[in-house]
């Protein structure tokens, strides 16, 4: 079992089937995710606040993507451990990565396709908290979106529309999965005109 990476809630890993193993952090984990993330100046006596509020998060997330008639192979197809808090999914290709490898007229129905995607998920008052595009959502093998991080959803009308309002979607740590400033551009334009009213 190969170690794909790790975020701040998960680790992740290639089962070697097509599928992959999610796995919640311990603490350590966690910490030693933040601490680096987070550098210069790492807020440490705030990790173990941090901790416990992914930790909500994510059970939250994964039963709204259990309770919700969406198709399931939005989420990845998840199939969930007993513990309520480990699942698998459906091996994608991260947006991040294809950022790298595709053209402009690709990165640009790739974009195409996110806000499609993230406009269902709204119309079924589903977002990921801050449409994270390069690290939350991938290409399954059909080459449509699927959402592989399924541990930040956000479902309170009060607060998507507060992200929605804030533009999260314009932040550093979401547009800079773009390799240019116009694919950069087109992301921040196609989302303003979809989700600004």
């Amino acid at each position: 079992m190969d170690k794909l990476g790790r975020g701040w809630q998960y680790t992740a890993y290639d089962l070697g089937n097509g599928r992959v193993l999610k796995r919640r952090n311990t603490k350590l984990q966690a910490y030693r995710v933040m601490f680096k993330s987070l550098l210069p100046f790492p807020p440490i006596w705030k990790f173990p606040k941090f901790y416990r509020a992914a930790q909500s998060e994510a059970v939250g997330s994964l039963k709204k993507v259990q309770q919700t008639s969406l198709p399931k192979e939005l989420f990845g197809n998840p199939t969930f451990s007993a513990n309520g808090i480990d699942y698998e999914q459906d091996k994608v290709l991260p947006l991040q990565d294809f950022f790298k490898q595709c053209n402009l007229e690709e990165g640009k129905q790739a974009i195409n396709k996110f806000v499609e995607f993230n406009k269902l998920l709204l119309a079924h008052n589903f977002i990921d908290k801050s449409f994270a595009i390069g690290k939350n959502f991938g290409f399954n093998e059909r080459e449509e979106i699927a959402m592989c991080d399924i541990g930040e959803i956000w479902s309170s009308p009060e607060n998507i529309q507060k992200q929605i309002i804030n533009r999260v979607w314009t932040y550093n740590y979401v547009v800079k999965v773009f390799p240019n400033q116009e694919l950069k551009d087109y992301f921040i334009r196609e989302m303003d005109k979809a989700f600004l009213k």
